[in-house]
């Protein structure tokens, strides 16, 4: 009997070695096994609660160097982490915006070398105005270019180059990806919590509401887009002294200040009026009297303004939580393009897990916790077997 139950283990048991070993030989000799086996080590390395990071066993360190490219402006910086060895790579360029970590934020630096030992080449660019907290449509044009040096460095296959960032970076990062010197070659946007329009965006700030169709509800933003925000309507006022008494009252604070409220001209008064809050059923009406050139700076940041002219395949993620930009300005950018080949997908502890933002998730639980990771590792999934 004993004999037999032997037998029996050592059947089974090499029964599952040989299921191993073709799993093994799938996922290296087709697309859709590499593409998976990718997605699923490269979860653990942007997910704090999981401790154990196994892609640092099965692959080497990545290449981390800072590299140059030429702007308009000048010289144009940027980080760049590539997988070890030789060989051309998928890559993309990705653009953080305005992060409050800096530079070298530990989070983007985990998610650079996860993605290069993944197979990936990864251009991080960095300006001037991500520093001092600023949107700039030069940056645009900046975006552009780096995607075009990217395509030329040695480590880099120029057919498969995407684009991808967060916040403020994922909906600059779509405008370039526009572009006509390079719509045609950007084969992904990996769009994470951005917004669709400037417009639509400042209508939740300045209503404190987050809104779709036939529905408002109360949402207050984080006090860092609340900041680049009254910078930016400031600076779109036409008149010196209506910008100066409108940076007294909201920058420097002063009470005082609000007594020549009623002498503004009404494009500083449109400005006031969204900066203190107005209903959402008024919104619309106060966005419209803001200054021409607020007005042209919104088109200019917008993926709204040119969405025709998109042939990337989009992938959007958001966090329902988020405070920096609501979730339906992704929803927004989903229905705008109304192509089967876009992936959505949203999450409900994305901010609490990796803090790219401030967000509301609250615990989710151990079933909670699987679900929302695996909705990660599909979309990773989608990203890795776009490159594949």
């Amino acid at each position: 009997m004993l004999s037999k139950l032997r037998k029996f283990a050592l059947r089974a048991l090499a029964a599952l070695a040989g299921l191993a070993l073709a799993v093994a030989l799938l996922a290296v000799v087709t697309p859709q096994g590499r593409a998976a086996a990718r997605a699923a080590l490269f979860i653990p390395e942007v997910l704090p609660d999981i401790p154990i990071k196994p892609q640092s066993w099965l692959s080497r360190e990545p290449i981390v160097e800072e590299i140059g490219y030429e702007t308009a402006s000048g010289q144009g910086v940027a980080d760049l982490y590539r997988p070890a060895g030789d060989g051309r790579h998928a890559a993309v360029v990705f653009f953080q915006g305005v992060v409050p970590g800096g530079r070298f934020d530990p989070r983007i630096v985990a998610l650079g070398k996860g993605l290069a030992r993944a197979g990936m080449a990864v251009m991080i660019p960095w300006s001037e105005t991500q520093r001092t907290g600023r949107i700039a449509v030069e940056d645009v044009d900046a975006l552009v270019r780096a995607f075009q040096h990217l395509r030329t460095l040695d480590s880099v296959d120029p057919e498969r180059v995407g684009m991808g960032g967060i916040c403020v970076g994922a909906s600059l990062a779509t405008v370039a990806a526009q572009d006509e010197r390079i719509r045609s070659d950007v084969s992904f946007v990996n769009f994470f919590a951005g917004y669709y329009d400037a417009a639509d965006f400042a209508k939740a700030i300045g209503s404190r509401s987050r809104f779709g169709d036939g529905y408002a509800s109360p949402w207050e933003p984080d006090s860092l887009v609340y900041r680049v925000f009254r910078d930016h309507l400031i600076e779109g006022v036409v008149n010196d002294a209506d910008r100066a008494a409108l940076t007294r009252v909201f920058v420097d604070d002063d009470a005082a200040a609000e007594a020549g409220v009623s002498s503004l001209a009404p494009d500083a008064r449109a400005a006031y009026r969204l900066l203190k809050g107005v209903p959402p059923e008024e919104a619309d009406g106060v966005i419209a009297a803001l200054s021409p050139a607020t007005a042209e700076f919104f088109q200019a940041i917008s993926p709204s303004a040119a969405i025709d002219r998109l042939e990337a395949r989009m992938l959007i993620m958001h966090d329902t939580g988020d405070k920096l930009v609501p979730s339906e300005e992704s929803r927004r950018l989903a229905a705008a393009l109304g192509r089967s080949d876009t992936y959505h997908t949203e999450f409900s502890f994305f901010q609490r897990q990796i803090q790219v933002h401030v967000g509301e998730s609250g615990g989710i639980g151990p079933i909670g916790y699987v679900r929302e990771a695996f909705k990660l590792y599909m979309h990773m999934y989608n990203i890795m077997r776009q490159v594949s």
